[in-house]
């Protein structure tokens, strides 16, 4: 007999909607939990699945979360009929728009193929294709508040001809993904930063939830990305072309995690890895049971780019699994910017730091700055670093971007005059101290994620995890949490 009450996870799998989309219906009061646990978990029953069912139903229909409110207590039938008659008119208006906007992308297309200059016009439809298919995505995905709609369109206004091109491209790619099962990385480096690539599906979080700056996105002239390492010739062809095609690096990196989650998906079924939330203690304190299998934290000194990396630097990056397992015996994260942090301050190779972050005081200045609040008063992160900068100065993050590679290579360089506008003596030593030594949040971000994903496995399926993972180290002679980088300038590893 089934039981009659669920848990959110199991109401969200049954009902197919999302844990986020359930807390959001339960804001906006739209469907609220029967009740809640003596732990303050939230609990629905059975009764409900029927209604939940059609919120997704109405939500396919295009109706907004206001208008879905409405239908939901609606029962006069002359009153439902005008909701829905309203909503095909609307339907038939946005069909039209539709079909005049995909004659003018043909119409860009074949410029493009023909390697036609583009009119100031059409430039000016591929620029609004773009941000009205982001908007409406990231609306999908329930993030509606006005500051990442401006900020999008800020991202956006910054591409160049040939980002938005890439955009088309990596758009193509994702759909071929989905059509041949085919397991796509999160995006990696400044990537993950974009709300573009965010709405489309190609990140898999929202940047703006851990401070990440999509105007670096717009700036950089690479877009990496993995892929199942088994199943990588296509998606690296892809990514080629479309590298030949706008002069922008698009680079596939095989993973070999994407192929283990593949072969467990075999055993235990697919699992909704966005559907547990961030602070579920069966991953916070994931590495209480040990380092293994946990991404980042299960140290292999034979790990690529470790090996290849020079002496002193191995040296001071050598990590024990037996440290870390001892470490972790007494402490675990409290939030995923723990996480953040500490993987940050591993592959910053700061051993002391790390084993002390846990009860590192936090009253200093430094700590009650906007930006350094979430790591305790440590400038470690490079995004935060830009921030401080620009708005104690008043540059542009972009400008501020800029500044900071210029003094990085050169402390004399001419862009060193900047930091003589930062008022307070402290910050600006510690402005300069770092510069060199910051480390992209958004490559943290990504090691979250990853994280995630194995707490989750290891939590609930340890058996077959584990034994998944070394079957395919012992088939393909790697380490399980090889990623691919570019070692060289010229020289990818991994590379699709």
């Amino acid at each position: 007999m089934m039981k009659n009450w669920l848990t959110i996870s199991e109401f969200g799998e049954l009902t197919g909607l999302s844990v986020k989309a359930l807390r959001l219906y339960e804001e906006k009061g739209i469907l609220s939990p029967h009740t809640r646990s003596e732990s303050r978990y939230r609990v629905y029953t059975t009764d409900q699945v029927s209604a939940a069912k059609r919120i997704v139903h109405y939500k396919h229909l295009g109706f907004t979360l206001e208008q879905i409110k409405t239908l939901l207590r609606e029962t006069n039938e002359q009153s439902l009929q005008e909701l829905l008659e309203a909503r095909l008119y609307e339907s038939r208006k946005s069909a039209a728009q539709m079909q005049q906007q995909i004659k003018s992308l043909e119409s860009i297309l074949t410029s493009l193929n023909q390697d036609k200059e583009l009119s100031e016009t059409e430039r000016t439809q591929v620029m609004e294709n773009i941000l009205e298919i982001s908007e409406n995505n990231l609306k999908r995905k329930g993030v509606v508040d006005e500051r990442a709609l401006l900020q999008v369109r800020e991202e956006i206004s910054l591409y160049s001809h040939e980002k938005k091109q890439v955009i088309a491209g990596i758009r193509e790619i994702i759909e071929y993904a989905k059509k041949e099962n085919i397991l796509l990385g999160p995006g990696r480096g400044n990537s993950a930063g974009s709300l573009v690539l965010f709405a489309e599906g190609y990140s898999k979080r929202n940047p703006m939830d851990y401070g990440l700056l999509p105007e670096l996105f717009s700036a950089t002239k690479f877009v990496w990305l993995d892929v199942e390492y088994s199943r990588h010739q296509e998606i690296g062809r892809m990514c080629d072309e479309l590298t030949q095609k706008t002069g922008v690096e698009v680079i596939a990196f095989r993973s070999p995690l994407l192929d283990i989650f593949k072969s467990l998906e075999k055993q235990i079924g697919k699992v909704e890895f966005n559907s547990f939330s961030d602070y579920d203690p069966i991953i916070l304190q994931a590495p209480k049971n040990g380092t293994r299998g946990l991404f980042w934290l299960d140290w292999n000194p034979n790990f690529h780019a470790h090996q290849h990396s020079s002496i002193e630097w191995r040296e001071k990056s050598r990590w024990k699994n037996e440290e870390l397992e001892e470490f972790f015996k007494v402490n675990s994260f409290q939030s995923p910017m723990d996480y953040m942090v500490q993987d940050c301050l591993m592959s910053l190779g700061m051993r002391e730091e790390f084993f002390a972050y846990p009860r590192r005081v936090t009253t200093d200045y430094l700590s009650s700055l906007p930006e350094l609040k979430d790591t305790k008063g440590l400038l470690i992160f490079r995004e935060d670093w830009l921030k401080i900068l620009a708005r104690t100065t008043g540059v542009s993050i972009l400008e501020a971007n800029t500044i900071q590679r210029a003094i990085a290579k050169n402390e004399n360089a001419p862009e060193f005059s900047a930091l003589e506008k930062v008022e307070n003596t402290e910050l600006r030593k510690l402005l300069l101290s770092s510069c060199k030594s910051v480390y992209s949040k958004a490559h943290s971000v990504n090691g979250w994620l990853q994280y995630k994903q194995t707490a989750i496995l290891k939590g609930l399926w340890p058996k077959e995890y584990l034994a998944t993972l070394e079957a395919w180290e012992k088939e393909h002679g790697l380490v399980w949490f090889e990623f691919g980088y570019k070692p060289t300038p010229h020289e990818f590893y991994l590379k699709a």
